[in-house]
């Protein structure tokens, strides 16, 4: 009981400061963050609106990732995007694209797009 009453106890306190660490994330601008989610091309993967595609980059667009791992995939990527470093990319700068990202609208779902909805998309 002892062994499961500690591991209850670090379970939740790894949960708790990850909480914490969520709750930390510098506030963003969002103009700011759009601004340079253009201008430094984060658009030509992402899409104009942050919703991805299959073979350039995944969907950022109303992103449910806390903003550590946003910034940790930005610095440190897990698949074929280039590492962008804090002196490319500041963390202010960070937290203002990821504030954009937040703000945008949830895409549509298919079935709600006439155009898709008449091509027999289920």
């Amino acid at each position: 009981m002892k062994i499961f009453t500690i591991t209850l106890a670090a379970t939740l306190s790894l949960c708790a400061s990850a909480a914490m660490a969520q709750q930390a994330a510098p506030a963003g601008n969002i103009e700011n963050g759009k601004k340079h989610f253009n201008s430094d091309g984060c658009w030509q993967c992402h899409g104009t609106l942050g919703n991805g595609a299959n073979l350039t980059g995944p969907k950022l667009a109303n992103t449910e990732l806390p903003f550590e791992a946003f910034l940790m995939q930005l610095r440190q990527p897990s698949n074929d995007m280039p590492p962008y470093e804090a002196k490319i990319v500041s963390d202010q700068t960070v937290a203002d694209i990821y504030a954009y990202m937040k703000s945008l609208p949830k895409s549509p779902d298919a079935k709600s797009l006439p155009l898709l909805t008449g091509m027999g998309v289920k």
